[in-house]
């Protein structure tokens, strides 16, 4: 065994640490920003529409033909604010997540979050629509780079047995987020004037990000990165040190100077059988979740919940609303997720989540003129989506691209899947009250079961399971085979 071989078995085989909790909480606290950010927004806009924002419903007011539709500007508005951090994480995601690959995961790490900060604070001071929606651009390039960064840095530290557990609870502090903002949305609207709450809605979420930011920089670069690409065993034994203490290879005063030059576009076309699969996927999950999710208001407006009494009064009913919802469906599905990933494995959960909400919005879009009278039995319905998305595909799409591509484009690839995730769940976002003007709500429901069905077909034709398996193991190339691929006899005798 090399001193390789004996970096990567220590990390393996280590268990869970303290090292990985500490980890886990830098990175996760980057996601419960991102959540934060993006979800606060179902609160807040009911606000900017009124006077006591921008107006939006007097000065967005007439129509706009947009696809060959007649539609109100309003609603072309709204989608432009709900949508344009989603865009910017379509930018954010490629760009950080190629970078990482290029000079290291250490040299970008906290970068990133420094957009976030310091756009989250100028779009707090928005004077008007139009500078909301640059801000909440560029502050979404930055919640893009933090997707490919903090799921590859928690992948690459993690045990084989514990990895999809710790990934899978970075990416549940997005539930936390969600959450909080609904929290945070409430007692701004209960003890702060309509007009300055929604910007201290939107700058509270630099403050967790504030928290964790230099602990980032101080990270050091992950073993694998160091091994694999750098070609520095010295470093990354130490990297291995900090995180499992003293199990850790000790490779004092050894470097292996040999250093890897990567050719993208071939490594791209040799995995491009799994770019698809876990780019197609997370993009149909992402149209439904944020489609739906950055348009709760909306949706519980449509069928009467929030609507009755002063202003002030619905926005607290659909923060109610909210809030319900990411308690009683989100949050527990995060944490399903964490607790059953490493037991029923990846592509289980996915294909099954996606079935779930398929038939979900399926019922919703069939009896949605019967559902919109009982707002119990709609949310509960609606619910469902919620709980069997988010401890499925949410949790899959983020945790599959960080073991399913070599080291050298790990970052990259999951970059690229994110990148497209965001840019499906963008155009949804963007088109979802347009879309209900057009199809109206229950034609909205069922295309996202059509979508919902598709994303398990394609999960169970492009996706291998991961589970348990080292990384050198769960990434070999496609061609290797997927259906009845066997990684252990596979990497005995390749």
């Amino acid at each position: 065994m090399d001193q390789s071989d004996e970096i990567l078995r220590s990390l393996d085989n280590s268990g869970l640490r303290k090292g990985h909790i500490k980890t886990m909480v830098i990175a996760g606290m980057g996601f419960f920003t991102d959540a934060y950010l993006l979800f606060v927004l179902t609160v807040a806009m009911p606000i900017l529409a009124s006077p006591a924002g921008f107006n939006l419903n007097v000065t967005a007011s007439g129509y706009t033909v947009l696809l060959g539709y007649r539609v109100p500007t309003l609603s072309v508005v709204e989608g432009a604010i709900t949508s344009a951090a989603l865009f910017g994480a379509f930018v954010g995601a490629f760009i950080f997540g190629n970078i990482s690959d290029r000079l290291g995961r250490k040299a970008v790490y906290g970068i990133e979050l420094g957009i976030i900060i310091a756009f989250t604070i100028i779009s707090a001071f928005s004077v008007n629509s139009t500078m909301l929606v640059i801000s909440r651009f560029i502050l979404g390039i930055g919640v893009g780079g933090d997707y490919p960064l903090s799921s590859t840095i928690m992948s690459e530290y993690s045990s084989s047995k514990h990895r999809g557990k710790l990934v899978g609870m970075v990416f549940a502090m997005q539930g936390f987020g969600l959450l909080a903002g609904a929290l945070v949305g409430l007692v701004s609207i209960y003890t702060i004037p309509l007009s300055y709450s929604w910007r201290f809605m939107l700058g509270f979420g630099a403050v967790p990000a504030l928290y964790v930011v230099y602990l980032r920089r101080k990270m050091l670069e992950t073993p694998r990165f160091s091994l694999q690409v750098r070609g520095n065993a010295e470093y990354a034994s130490k990297a291995t040190k900090t995180i499992v203490g003293g199990d850790a290879a000790e490779i004092a005063g050894t470097v292996n100077t040999v250093s890897k030059k990567t050719d993208y576009p071939k490594m791209i076309r040799k995995y491009l059988t799994f770019i698809l699969g876990t780019s197609l996927t997370w993009f149909i999950f992402d149209m439904a979740f944020y489609g739906t999710t950055l348009n709760n208001s909306f949706i519980l407006n449509n069928i009467g919940y929030g609507t009755t009494g002063p202003l002030k009064t619905a926005v607290m009913n659909t923060a109610i609303g909210d809030t319900i919802l990411a308690a009683a469906f989100a949050v527990p599905g995060y944490f399903i997720a964490v607790a059953t990933v490493d037991i029923v494995g990846r592509k289980t959960l996915q294909w099954l989540g996606f079935l779930v909400m398929a038939v979900s919005y399926l019922v919703l879009g069939i009896f949605y003129s019967t559902l919109e009278d009982d707002v119990s039995l709609f949310i509960a319905v609606f619910g469902i989506s919620y709980l069997f998305g988010n401890m499925g595909p949410n949790t899959t799409t983020f945790i599959l691209p960080t073991e399913l591509f070599p080291t050298e484009i790990r970052a990259t690839a999951h970059g690229i899947a994110s990148s497209v995730a965001k840019l499906g769940a963008g155009i949804f976002t963007f088109l979802f009250l347009i879309l209900g003007y057009v199809l109206g709500q229950a034609g909205e429901f069922e295309l996202l079961a059509f979508f919902s069905t598709l994303g398990a077909v394609i999960t169970m034709l492009t996706i291998r399971e991961t589970k348990g398996l080292p990384l050198e193991l769960t990434s070999l190339e496609p061609s290797k085979g997927i259906i009845g691929f066997d990684p252990y006899e596979d990497y005995t005798n390749r």
